[in-house]
């Protein structure tokens, strides 16, 4: 999607240069041509972050077969579920915790609860950080965007390339939302339709809690591996609404020291 967006962007832009040929209107060509070739360049480099040829991507061609045969069923793996209390104490007594944000906190509106549980782990003298990824979302950006509405400092922004190096250090990784952008399939599993698509590397912190409303698979249509992993713990539920339930744990929890 952020790729079909970005290109509608470029189509709009070669349309107005072309209009500005028809009617010898030069600033309609000089605009034109700067929005068209900047929308093709951005979705060429969101392309190449997902590992995917720009053709395949519009066509649809993304899951192909293999998706189609993985939704079919559930995870062939059992899942571990979490508490919200329990959740709240592991990440309280973490030295460092990386946050990586998805679709589905964009699509929940849960940034200003995420701030909020951000800050509360930060006065608990937590190291907190954001991982974004290129393509996370459904427009370029989109991520970046939301965390900034809500307020949460740039420099807490980290790109996918820089936080995958400090992943194993990280003691708590919360992905929120999030779902083919961390699946560790994409490292290995050569029969997966995102084989090679860069991602960030959540299995490889010591413990991973991911907030999701269900099992069901994102945009490729495959099972996460990263979910049935034997150091992840799945809260399922409502992003904003797992988010304040995170808050008041936290709340309570300060307050009782």
């Amino acid at each position: 999607m952020p790729v079909v967006v970005s290109m509608l962007n470029s189509y709009s832009g070669w349309a107005a240069a072309a209009l500005g040929f028809t009617l010898e209107n030069n600033a309609l060509i000089i605009t034109g041509s700067l929005v068209g070739s900047s929308g093709a360049i951005l979705s060429y480099i969101m392309c190449k972050a997902m590992n995917r040829s720009f053709i395949s991507v519009i066509l649809g061609g993304f899951g192909g077969e293999t998706a189609a045969a993985a939704a079919g069923g559930g995870p062939a793996k059992p899942v571990k579920i979490g508490s919200a209390d329990d959740c709240a104490f592991i990440m309280k007594n973490a030295s460092k915790v990386i946050i990586v944000p998805g679709y589905g906190m964009a699509v929940a509106q849960a940034q200003h609860a995420l701030k909020e549980m951000g800050e509360k782990l930060k006065a608990e003298g937590v190291e907190v950080t954001y991982a974004i990824h290129p393509v996370a979302g459904r427009m370029p950006g989109h991520m970046n965007v939301l965390l900034a509405e809500a307020e949460i400092p740039y420099s807490d922004l980290v790109d996918m390339g820089e936080i995958n190096g400090e992943m194993p250090q990280c003691d708590v990784c919360l992905v929120l939302g999030a779902n083919d952008v961390v699946n560790p399939a994409a490292r290995f599993d050569k029969a997966s339709p995102i084989f090679g698509m860069p991602i960030i590397d959540a299995d490889k912190a010591r413990m991973c809690l991911a907030i999701k409303r269900s099992m069901n698979p994102g945009f490729a249509g495959i099972e996460n591996e990263l979910y049935t992993a034997d150091r992840t713990y799945m809260l399922f539920g409502d992003a904003k609404a797992v988010l304040t339930d995170l808050v008041k744990q936290l709340s309570g929890s300060s307050s009782g020291h």
